[in-house]
């Protein structure tokens, strides 16, 4: 897709508001630590007993160390039949167990004919593939999540018995935009893609600085030189959705965004809610609309958006719109 000039004109003044937002976003952007949003998360049990359907295996990072993959097959559908769902975290990830199931109940769709897949770690990796090490930790390896994604999580997740031809990735925040580019790059493996409060619109004034600072503040990661390279780099619009979006045609997708608004999830209000839930919250929709518009001036159709009448950046949030989805029925759709 071709990229129009940045010539001082009609939409200067919306450029120069949108890079003045991002650029006033990164302190909230660089100190998000992913909020608890449900207290009931659901791990593998004890070494003795884990759940029926859980496995464990360190899979292939393809140039990284093996990569951890946990994962709970349907207990009500065959596996080989039930959609298959790679939850990917968000910009603080641990390496011990995913976010999602850290912080959330989803791995209970397996007792509603959903396999569940968590890949671990990948702390501010956006999820790609990265140009060379972080230079600014001494990163000893190179991020090789892109590929990691198109070719060894498949292998894994057919060889242990769970269903391949159709599957599902979903992304929060650092991993919302990582989920739909994965997706267009997979060669159809990834059937659809939601992005829930991610940065949909990476390339956009002001953004590759904030994904900059916040990558350094998340562990030394220098993504804003060593992933994509600098700033004006063209490799930023290729992994945007919004730049990419015509690409989308034919995938269906779920985007989802609060608007800072304190709700359920924050019925007691702190001031690390007030300085990282809520303005994170109102970039993540604003990236989110400026997909949407994009979306529709090229004629998407396969687009569900939900945009809640309040919510921050928090995980009880995402943790309803993924049940959203399997009410839905959203992960057998094509």
């Amino acid at each position: 897709m071709r990229l129009r000039s940045m010539r001082l004109g009609k939409g200067w003044g919306k450029r120069v508001a949108a890079a003045a937002v991002a650029v006033a976003m990164i302190p909230s952007l660089a100190g998000v630590t992913g909020q608890l949003g449900a207290a009931n998360a659901w791990g593998p049990g004890s070494d003795k007993h884990p759940p029926k359907g859980f496995k464990q295996a360190f899979v292939n990072g393809d140039g990284m160390p093996n990569v951890k993959v946990r994962s709970w097959a349907s207990t009500t559908t065959p596996p080989s039949k039930a959609p298959t769902v790679v939850f990917l975290d968000g910009l603080r990830a641990t390496w011990t167990t995913s976010g999602w199931e850290q912080q959330t109940n989803v791995a209970f769709l397996s007792q509603h004919g959903v396999n569940v897949v968590m890949p671990v770690g990948g702390t501010a990796s956006w999820f790609t593939d990265w140009q060379s090490p972080s230079s600014t930790n001494h990163q000893p390896y190179r991020y090789t999540w892109g590929t990691f994604l198109k070719t060894s999580l498949p292998a894994y997740i057919g060889s242990i018995g769970l269903n391949t031809h159709n599957v599902s990735l979903v992304g929060l925040s650092m991993a919302g935009s990582a989920a739909m580019i994965n997706a267009l790059n997979s060669g159809g493996f990834y059937k659809r893609a939601a992005s829930l409060s991610g940065m949909d619109n990476l390339s956009a004034p002001g953004m590759p600085i904030a994904v900059g600072i916040a990558s350094l503040d998340a562990g030394g990661y220098n993504a804003g030189l060593d992933m994509w390279g600098g700033p004006f780099d063209s490799r930023w619009a290729l992994n945007d959705p919004t730049v990419q979006v015509a690409r989308f045609r034919g995938i269906p997708l779920w985007i989802s965004a609060g608007n800072g608004v304190f709700g359920k999830y924050t019925p007691h209000p702190t001031i690390v809610d007030a300085v990282t839930g809520v303005p994170l919250e109102v970039l993540a929709l604003s990236q989110a609309r400026a997909f949407q518009s994009a979306a529709q001036r090229v004629g998407l159709s396969k687009v569900v958006y939900d945009f809640p009448a309040a919510g921050t950046h928090t995980w009880g949030y995402w943790q309803d719109q993924v049940w959203a989805m399997q009410r839905a029925n959203w992960f057998n759709k094509f």
